[in-house]
């Protein structure tokens, strides 16, 4: 069997209490470690330097995005043939590891570990967002994945060669997955366990699903412009209808016209309108642009 060289990544803020066990345990799996410390203000670089990691820190605390950019950039400097990201928060179990790169090996290009069949041991409010952000996602990509957002994840040499992230914060999955579509690269999942200490998370969960849900429908109005204004255009619309029909019914019972429901109704078909035709603009401008990177990619 060709030996293909495998690095792990851990972006870490703060997590001086895991990170040493993540690493010593990680290593038995993989080539190299690479920890990207992103601006601790505790001892977690010199902990996992200790541990036999590669420490690369940045000055100050950038974002889960921003460290995993800087994992994917490690990746390309030690020519990885698999990376596997993992959270330095002791959610994941690094044992786990020769599991999700198995699909790498296979063929695929990304692995994306889905914590379905452990649902039942997710916090309500998570699974909940976890559902939203995943049909969301699911929109945007033009799959049909069952996890979207964990944070345990392989990729390819080609994945890690030719996906272009852009998002510092915790967006970068959903990112990830709409990126990996464009890039029609090979997609599988694989089964994996989570732990949801109380303590494992720097994050708040609530903040985490607004912020990440809030930079996906971003993602849509940039890569599906038609769908997205064209849907906000229907539903302004239908609100201009509802509210010219109460000026009407109001008209037919005293015979007096009514100037506040009638501008309402003015307003929002005109606003409808303008969505609607701002969404086909858009989405001749993203078919140009989009043909140009196809080309670009090709030559």
């Amino acid at each position: 069997m060709t030996t293909l060289k495998t690095v792990a990544g851990m972006p870490a803020f703060n997590e001086s209490k895991y990170i040493g066990s993540l690493v010593i345990t990680a290593r038995q799996y993989v080539d190299e470690v690479v920890v990207i410390d992103d601006g601790s203000s505790d001892n977690t670089a010199e902990i996992a330097a200790l541990a036999g990691a590669q420490v690369t820190k940045h000055p100050v605390n950038r974002g889960y995005g921003a460290a995993v950019q800087s994992v994917m950039e490690e990746a390309r400097k030690r020519n990885a043939d698999i990376l596997v990201l993992l959270d330095a928060d002791g959610q994941h179990n690094p044992r786990e590891i020769p599991a999700i790169i198995q699909p790498i090996r296979d063929g695929y290009d990304f692995v994306i570990g889905t914590r379905k069949e452990q649902a039942g041991n997710i916090p309500l409010y998570r699974r909940v967002g976890q559902g939203v952000i995943l049909h969301s996602i699911n929109l945007l990509s033009k799959r049909h994945l069952t996890d979207s957002e964990c944070g345990f994840r392989a990729f390819s040499r080609k994945a890690i060669e030719t996906l272009n992230l852009k998002e510092n914060g915790m967006a970068i999955s959903a990112e990830t997955v709409a990126e990996a579509a464009r890039r029609h690269l090979r997609v599988a999942e694989v089964p994996v366990s989570a732990t949801y200490d109380k303590d494992s998370s720097t994050l708040n969960p609530v903040a985490h699903g607004l912020g990440v849900f809030t930079s996906v429908l971003i993602m849509i109005s940039e890569r599906k412009p038609l769908f997205f204004f064209g849907l906000a255009g229907v539903i302004l619309t239908i609100f201009g209808l509802v509210a010219g029909i109460v000026s009407l019914q109001l008209y037919s019972d005293s015979g007096v016209v009514s100037i506040g429901w009638t501008l309402v109704s003015i307003f929002f078909i005109i606003m409808g309108a303008i969505s609607f035709f701002t969404g086909l603009t858009l989405r001749a401008i993203s078919s140009i642009i989009i043909s140009a990177i196809s080309r670009e990619d090709h030559r």
